[in-house]
């Protein structure tokens, strides 16, 4: 695992392979919509549990409890149909959902957040609801009509979960910036 600072921010997260490819070029042609800031490649991926600022004794705890999550073996997953929170009229986050294979990967992120409490971080009150974030609205307005029409023709994909992947994340003005810390085989 790499060095921390005092605090990093983190998350755990499962990594997209070739169904990243295919939603990066379902995007580009939605990045004439200027008011969301759309995920780049290497911001794909399905958040297991976001944990936040965390000090570096308990991301080594969290590192090692972690290690011990695996057990299951990889398994597939459809992505499907855009979805939007809080709703379609005034969509804050754009995302794509996940059909067969979500019960899967709602078991790995309840594993995850056991580990997580293990390590003292806060456990989840909030149902999981696995997503793949497409783009964050960058203010409150109506979501255009023509977008809601183009988000309707998201890709039908699969992806198969053989890791996942404890997260750094640095904030920049150009976005968030992930670099992995540790990977763990399922």
């Amino acid at each position: 695992m790499d060095q921390t600072d005092p605090k990093t921010r983190i998350f755990v997260c499962l990594p997209l392979g070739r169904a990243a490819d295919e939603i990066e070029k379902f995007i580009e042609p939605l990045r004439v919509f200027r008011d969301y800031k759309w995920a780049t490649r290497p911001q794909l991926h399905i958040t297991l549990k976001f944990i936040g600022d965390a000090a570096a004794e308990r991301v080594t705890r969290l590192d090692s409890n972690l290690s011990r999550v695996g057990g299951t073996l990889p398994f597939s997953f459809s992505l499907s149909s855009a979805g939007f929170f809080p709703n379609a009229e005034r969509a804050r986050t754009i995302w794509l959902g996940i059909g067969d294979g979500s019960g899967q990967l709602e078991k790995l992120a309840a594993s995850v957040d056991r580990a997580a409490a293990a390590s003292g971080f806060e456990k989840e009150r909030r149902a999981f609801h696995p997503h793949v974030t497409l783009a964050r609205a960058r203010g409150e307005r109506p979501t255009p009509l023509a977008l809601i029409e183009a988000l309707a023709k998201a890709p039908s994909l699969t992806e198969t979960c053989g890791r996942f992947i404890l997260m750094k994340s640095v904030l920049s003005p150009a976005g968030a910036i992930y670099s992995p810390m540790a990977e763990y085989p399922l």
